[in-house]
């Protein structure tokens, strides 16, 4: 959706009082669609194309030549500006037309292109216009949202409703005047068509009197006719009301005869269903089973009772007949099952429901030699031996966890007889990390130690193992999470740290966890002497405190380093029990050649370390023999 300007500016709340004149100032520009550069020319020609029925405005939006300049008393500083891809373009645009904001007239005479907050306007020197074709306070457009625009048409409307209003009483007052009018022309019509000789006034007169007579005589309430017409009156009354109480009485006449009719039918096919009625223990059973039927009966609605009642009681009836059926094949089955486990005393009995007292009968023997005993101790062995694979495979995950301390120990003495710094050495500090599903898996252990001691038969803690074993499932089912990780994987149980310690006090200097801080030449060490460990940590057999095969090539592997770190991570390697092979240019030959002693010296105590130049034939030979060795030593 292409915005328009005025959607993206709203007028300050503190400056709200100057809104009108800035929407006056902007005019048509508030209605400007910002159309990008990519679709400016589909927007022109769908444009162009078509009877649009309105003004259509249009802004290409280019990257400005050069950032806005607003003028410092420009109303453009009186706008907040919505976050849009073309709030740029939208400021130059406005920057184009600012125009500087003035107190008073006096001060817009001496100022060009400036405005007042009642909507008065200056051009060039000496141009001045106001622009009152609709209130100030009317048409307003800009704005975030439409909540005032919202507000001012639903004011408009409630004013034009009101209007509306008072047009139409001012239209039937109109039309009441029309009528009146019209009939007096009427009247002044005839009039006009009247001939004089026609007119027999003195007749007139007399028939008018006499019909006044009359009126008085009827009229009178004291006169005969008067208390007569009274009379007729009241009597007339009387007969209307009589006659309407006598056609209710019959309608209710023939309701009551209809109900009668029906309740009698009613009644006598209730009495031929009831027969004799019921017996005392059928009735006994209606008390228990039914509904109670001791208040008051709506005898309209008996028919609908007894059919829920009918369908209640066949619905239970169906449900006690498939359970019914249900614990019958349950019974058979267990029967067979018991007549397999014991195959002495009922060997001889059958399988159906005519056999069940054999049954129970060899199940009172049982339960008199103490079987409930033999159940108890058959329930805590099989209690005990059921979770103790569960409790070795976690407890072999946690022992894991301690080898892989002690083994980081062991990598720490090697780190303390190498300086990482003059006076300085390094120290890998396992942290164990504790992940939500660890946490849930221990909930678990405990709760399963819990049900173990609980007495029913085994029940709660055959339901703890299953919620156990089901977390190991799911761990196992989704292996590549972090929390399956962290719970069956003893290597992501730890994270590490680096300690930088001083090599006479052994005080803690500093704790890296990252690559923040430090030097370049920091950091190189500090991941040579790692990779080193880790090659050691991979390379040693468990039980041994060195690798049995630890030859490894360098390729170029101190070009961009100093002496000073070269010589410690050859160290480093020294110490680690590994065997390098370096791979490098003439150019490394003398540093490399400056710590061969070292190397020596180590070889004396059962260290080897070799520095060599050779070919790429030569390596790949050097590298095969290596690998047969290392078949061989496996």
């Amino acid at each position: 959706m292409l915005p328009f300007v005025a959607q993206l500016i709203e007028v300050k709340t503190e400056e709200s009082s100057w809104r009108g004149a800035i929407e006056r100032a902007m005019g048509g520009h508030r209605l400007r669609i910002l159309v990008p550069s990519a679709h400016m020319q589909a927007s022109l020609d769908w444009v162009n194309s078509r009877n649009n029925r309105l003004h259509v405005r249009l802004l290409e939006v280019k990257t400005p030549p050069r950032p806005p300049h607003f003028m410092d008393d420009g109303f453009t500083h009186k706008l907040n500006f919505k976050d849009h891809p073309h709030r740029e373009a939208l400021k130059f645009l406005l920057a184009n037309i600012d125009r500087h904001c003035v107190a008073t007239p006096e001060k817009l005479r001496s100022t060009p292109h400036g405005m007042t907050a009642q909507g008065l306007m200056s051009g060039k020197t000496g141009h001045f216009e106001k622009q009152d074709k609709q209130p100030l306070q009317q048409g307003w457009m800009t704005g975030f949202d439409n909540k005032h625009r919202l507000t001012t048409l639903a004011k408009e409307l409630q004013k034009l409703a009101s209007e509306k209003a008072q047009h139409q009483r001012d239209h039937q007052t109109i039309k009441q005047q029309v009528k009146t009018t019209e009939n007096k022309l009427g009247l002044i019509e005839r009039l006009t068509t009247l001939k004089f000789e026609t007119i027999d006034s003195p007749g007139a007169e007399a028939v008018l009197d006499e019909l006044q007579q009359r009126l008085t005589l009827l009229t009178d309430p004291n006169s005969t006719v008067g208390k007569a017409r009274q009379k007729f009156e009241q009597v007339e009354q009387q007969l209307t009301h009589t006659n309407q109480q006598i056609q209710t009485q019959n309608e209710q006449r023939v309701r009551m005869e209809t109900q009668h009719s029906s309740v009698l039918g009613n009644k006598e096919k209730a009495f031929a269903r009831i027969g004799d009625g019921l017996s005392d223990e059928q009735l006994e059973l209606a008390h228990t089973h039914l509904s109670d039927l001791s208040g008051d009966i709506n005898l309209e609605q008996l028919d609908q009772d007894e059919r829920n009642e009918r369908q209640q009681l066949e619905s239970k009836r169906e449900k006690i007949t498939q359970q019914f059926a249900k614990f019958g094949k349950e019974l058979v089955r267990l029967m067979a099952s018991a007549q397999k486990a014991d195959t002495g005393a009922l060997s001889e009995a059958g399988t159906d429901i005519s056999d069940i007292p054999a049954y129970l009968a060899r199940l009172k023997v049982l339960s008199e030699e103490a079987l409930p005993a033999k159940l108890d101790r058959f329930i805590s062995y099989l209690t005990q031996s059921s979770d103790q694979g569960i409790t070795q495979l976690l407890t072999d995950i946690d022992n894991e966890v301690s080898v892989i301390e002690e083994r980081i120990h062991d990598l720490n003495l090697a780190l303390q007889r190498v300086d990482f710094n003059p006076g300085h050495y390094l120290q890998l500090v396992p942290q164990r990390v504790v992940h939500e599903s660890i946490s849930t898996r221990r909930r678990a252990q405990r709760h399963l130690r819990s049900a173990a001691l609980k007495d029913d038969q085994g029940e709660s803690h055959d339901g703890a193992l299953k919620h156990l074993i089901a977390l190991l499932r799911d761990a196992s089912e989704r292996k590549n999470t972090v929390g399956a990780r962290a719970l069956l994987d003893p290597r992501y149980r730890l994270k590490f740290a680096i300690n930088v310690l001083d090599r006479h006090t052994q005080a803690l200097i500093e704790t890296r966890t990252g690559s923040q801080g430090g030097s370049g030449g920091e950091k190189e060490i500090i991941a040579s002497y790692i990779l080193t460990a880790s090659l050691s940590y991979a390379l040693c057999p468990n039980g041994m405190t060195r690798p049995l095969f630890g030859t490894i090539i360098l390729d170029e592997a101190f070009s961009k380093s100093s002496q000073a770190v070269a010589g410690r991570i050859i160290s480093a390697l020294q110490e680690f029990g590994l065997h390098p092979l370096f791979v490098t240019p003439n150019k490394e030959m003398r540093l490399l050649r400056n710590h061969t002693r070292s190397a020596i010296l180590v070889h004396r105590k059962g260290m080897k370390a070799t520095l060599t130049s050779m070919s790429r034939e030569e390596l790949e030979n050097h590298a095969q023999k290596k690998i047969g060795q290392t078949h061989e030593i496996a």
